[in-house]
C-alpha cells in the first residue's frame, strides 16, 4: 500500500503537468505509454505457445495510429482498417496459419492504441483540457471508491471467476463516489468559466463512465485471466504495468469523449 502510495504522489504531479501542456507533450508521453501498453500486451498473450503477436509490428503500427489521431483524424478509421489488413498480410507472409494470432494482434491494436488514441482527440474540443480531466477524475475516483467499499463492505462477488476480489457493493460505491466528485468538480469549472454544462450532465456522465470504466478494469484481468498472467508489468511500482494501471483508462476515454463530442453539437 505504501509502494502504490508513494507512485500516486510522484506520478499524479506529472499526468497534471503533461494534460496541462498538451500538446506535442501529450503526444510524445502517450506515443511512449501505448507502445509499452502494447509491449505488455504481446508478452501477455504470447505466453501461449500457439500465438506469436510480433511486438514490434504492433507498437509501429500503434505509433502510425496515434499519427492519424495527432495530424489527419479524418484517415483514423480508414488506418485502421488498413492496419487491420496489415496484420493478417503479415501473418500470412510469414507463414503462419493459426489466424487467432491475427485476430489477437488486431484486438492489441485496437484495445490500446485505438481507444488510448482518443486521448489526443479532446484538445480539438473548445476547453478539452479540462473535458479531459473527467477522464481521469471519474476512473480514479471509481478505482480508490471502489477499493474503500469493497474492503469495508464487500459481500456479494461481482465477478468471481474473473476478478475475486471485487464486490458488487465496491462496484456500486465506485459509481457513487465518481459521481459526487465528478459533480464537485463540474460545479467548480462552470462557476469559473472554464466549462459550461449543467450538473445533470456531470451525473449522468460519471454514471455512464463509471460503469463503463469498471468493464475496462474487468476486461484487463480477463485477459490476464485467460492467459494465466498476474500483472502485465512493473514499470509502476504498486500498482503493475501500463495496462493494469489505465485500464479503465482505456475504456472511459472514448466514452467520455463521445459524450461530450455530441452533446456539444447537439446542443
Amino acid at each position: 500500500m505504501l509502494t502504490r502510495t508513494l507512485t500516486a504522489i510522484l506520478g499524479i504531479p506529472l499526468l497534471i503537468f503533461i494534460i496541462q501542456k498538451g500538446g506535442s507533450l501529450l503526444f510524445a508521453s502517450l506515443l511512449v505509454l501505448c507502445s509499452v501498453g502494447l509491449l505488455e500486451y504481446c508478452n501477455a498473450v504470447n505466453t501461449d505457445e500457439k500465438i506469436n503477436v510480433n511486438p514490434m509490428l504492433e507498437a509501429l503500427l500503434g505509433i502510425f495510429l496515434l499519427c492519424l489521431f495527432y495530424f489527419e483524424i479524418q484517415f483514423i478509421v480508414p488506418g485502421l482498417i488498413l492496419c487491420f489488413m496489415l496484420i493478417f498480410i503479415h501473418q500470412i507472409l510469414s507463414n503462419k496459419v493459426y489466424v487467432l494470432q491475427g485476430i489477437y494482434a488486431f484486438l492489441g491494436l485496437f484495445y490500446v492504441a485505438f481507444l488510448l488514441g482518443h486521448i489526443l482527440l479532446f484538445e480539438k474540443l473548445e476547453n478539452g483540457t479540462y473535458i479531459l480531466w473527467l477522464v481521469f477524475i471519474i476512473s480514479f475516483t471509481t478505482d480508490t471508491f471502489a477499493y474503500i467499499s469493497g474492503v469495508n463492505f464487500g459481500k456479494h462477488k461481482l465477478c468471481p471467476q474473473i476478478s475475486p476480489k471485487k464486490s458488487v457493493e465496491g462496484a456500486v460505491g465506485g459509481v457513487v463516489g465518481s459521481i459526487i466528485a465528478t459533480v464537485i468538480y463540474g460545479y467548480f469549472m462552470n462557476k469559473y468559466g472554464y466549462l459550461n454544462f449543467p450538473l445533470f450532465f456531470y451525473f449522468i456522465l460519471s454514471l455512464i463512465v463509471s460503469v463503463f470504466s469498471q468493464f475496462g478494469d474487468l476486461t484487463a484481468s480477463l485477459i490476464k485471466r485467460t492467459f494465466g498472467v498476474k500483472d502485465y508489468g512493473h514499470i509502476f511500482p504498486g500498482h503493475g504495468g501500463v495496462l493494469d494501471r489505465f485500464d479503465s483508462i482505456i475504456f472511459a476515454t472514448p466514452v467520455v469523449y463521445y459524450i461530450t463530442y455530441y452533446y456539444i453539437l447537439l446542443r
